[in-house]
């Protein structure tokens, strides 16, 4: 997710390749294998190159909570790459679930496992795998990647539970950690030469939890050749940078984006620019200073940034030459990701998420929004503003148009890219809760991943407490759709809850499959509004 909102234009620098594989052995519990029942009365237990692994049995399945997919990035490890970890001796133990990333606690949209209100351990880089059971099956394997602006959020967050998932589609859950904010996204080449390309070590993350899954995921019954990468928001903008490095179909064969698209991926102008924001620029000082000393050293430098977007995408993967080749749709368009299908939407108010809770909040932001459209379409501005201004209010217009900029647009330029190649599929979230204020961003987590926790979503609790079946069979709708899209690249090939067919994205039909309490499919959905768009790049330079 973004966070209260500032807009930045762009980020990158400079990046070296991570260097040479570690040995800090990881910290493990040794102790006998839990031996208590699980999905078909089978131990949650299981042997990896690394170790054995015992795990809890919850729901009918595996859960495992907390395996270490690289070491702890502290000390000398500090700003740089990932290195793998060590085999344990023993058993360890996974069913720590509380491990977050340091933040300081993002009370209105995350949804942390504890009442903590600041995160500061740094030994954070651990996953959870949830498995009908840890045989040998091959199930599919859906990794999912958190948002939260690149600086707040876990994978440890009960909203993104797996065990819906992988009961419905039989399937391998993944939910991973990954550094945020200053720790993940910093980029210090310019302080000094050694640390080039800091400024990606959280995708350098992600990356490594994939390697750790196409090594490791056999043993908790998944197909390592069969993986299908999540991400909403900031994940989402981190898969996308996937899509634009070399060979991204070693690292999975499918990927979903939601509320998120390569146009949120920086520019290497603009990671020099939040690089020359950093106060001090003390690198040794950086490398020693205590957790919560950086974050607030993270505050300053976010809030040192003008304009209107706070948090909202001051950190996040860029385009480095190295990792990230270029830039998201370019790379795409070319067919970089020929090997991967792409299943991708949004939200339809999403912007609307970040004046819900101030009073006047949606007219503020509507008023935001004059400094973030292009300049480079002012002559254009007065004829789309017309068309928007069809059927709403003169702030609604502008919300809609700030969405359709920021995420809706993009989200389907890089759909027209990728189905070129392989079979695409569009979505809109249109579900909103009737005393919230629309469709906001995030607002379609609780539905896909079956859990119905509505953190950030004003009206959700309410609307599930009214309408609960309905909001169920909404939900288990697109669980299906999810875990069919993971197992076969095919969102309709196991339909267990009827609703409509959802055909692919081919021009010029452009089908979108529109989720709400009666699922439909549209035909380019608000198309004369996208056109008005086109000859925008959408490229990291027009946000």
């Amino acid at each position: 997710m973004f966070r209260s909102l500032r807009l930045p234009i762009s980020l990158p620098a400079a990046l070296a390749v991570a260097g040479a594989a570690m040995t800090p052995a990881v910290p493990a519990t040794a102790s006998t294998a839990s031996t208590a029942g699980a999905a078909g009365g089978t131990a949650c237990v299981t042997r990896t190159s690394l170790g054995v692994v015992s795990g809890t049995a919850t729901d009918g399945l595996c859960a495992f909570r907390g395996i270490p997919y690289a070491q702890p990035p502290v000390g000398r490890l500090r700003f740089r790459p990932p290195r793998p970890v060590s085999p344990w001796r023993g058993t360890l133990k996974a069913v720590d679930g509380t491990r977050v990333c340091p933040q300081g606690r993002d009370q209105m949209s995350e949804d942390y496992p504890d009442d903590r209100k600041v995160y500061t351990d740094e030994d954070c880089l651990h996953l959870n795998v949830w498995t009908p059971k840890p045989d040998r099956s091959k199930r599919p394997v859906i990794v999912f990647i958190h948002g939260g602006a690149a600086a707040y959020g876990t994978g440890n967050e009960p909203r993104y539970d797996g065990t819906n998932l992988a009961t419905r589609g039989d399937a391998v859950v993944v939910s991973l950690n990954y550094r945020l904010g200053l720790l993940g996204w910093a980029e210090l080449g310019g302080l000094d030469p050694a640390y080039r390309g800091s400024g990606n070590n959280g995708l350098r993350d992600q990356i490594a939890a994939l390697g750790w899954v196409r090594d490791h995921v056999a043993d908790f019954g998944g197909d390592p050749a069969n993986v299908t990468v999540v991400g909403e928001s900031a994940g989402a903008f981190s898969i996308s940078a996937m899509l634009a490095t070399d060979h991204p179909e070693r690292l999975f064969r499918r990927a979903v984006l939601q509320s998120g698209s390569g146009a949120l991926v920086h520019t290497a102008a603009f990671e020099r620019k939040l690089a020359s924001t950093l106060p001090g620029r003390d690198l040794a000082a950086l490398r020693t200073m205590p957790v919560a000393e950086l974050l607030r050293v993270q505050e300053k430098a976010v809030a040192a940034f003008p304009g209107a977007a706070g948090h909202a995408l001051y950190f996040g993967p860029y385009v480095d030459g190295t990792l990230v080749r270029d830039t998201v749709t370019k790379r795409v368009k070319a067919g970089n990701a020929r090997g991967i299908d792409l299943l991708i939407g949004t939200d339809r108010d999403e912007m609307n998420f970040f004046g819900q809770y101030s009073k006047d909040g949606l007219g503020t932001l509507a008023e935001q929004y004059d400094a973030f459209f292009p300049k480079e379409l002012a002559a254009r501005r007065a004829r789309m503003t017309e068309v928007y201004r069809r059927d709403r209010t003169k702030q609604a217009a502008a919300l809609a148009m700030f969405t359709d900029q920021g995420m809706r647009v993009p989200a389907l330029r890089l759909a027209e890219a990728q189905s070129r190649w392989r079979p695409t599929y569009v979505y809109q979230f249109d579900w909103a809760p009737p005393k919230g204020v629309g469709a906001v961003h995030t607002i379609e987590l609780p539905f896909m991943f079956g859990t119905l926790r509505f953190v950030g979503v004003q009206g959700g609790p309410e609307a599930l407490r009214t309408d609960r079946a309905r909001l169920t069979t909404l939900s288990a709708q697109m669980v299906d759709a999810w875990a069919s899209f993971a197992r076969t690249g095919d969102p309709d090939a196991r339909r267990t809850v009827p609703r409509p067919a959802w055909p692919a994205y081919r021009m010029p039909r452009r089908a979108t499959m529109i989720w709400d309490l009666s699922p439909r499919v549209a035909d380019d959905p608000r198309g004369h509004e996208r056109a008005l768009w086109d000859g925008v790049p959408f490229d990291g330079a027009y946000l």
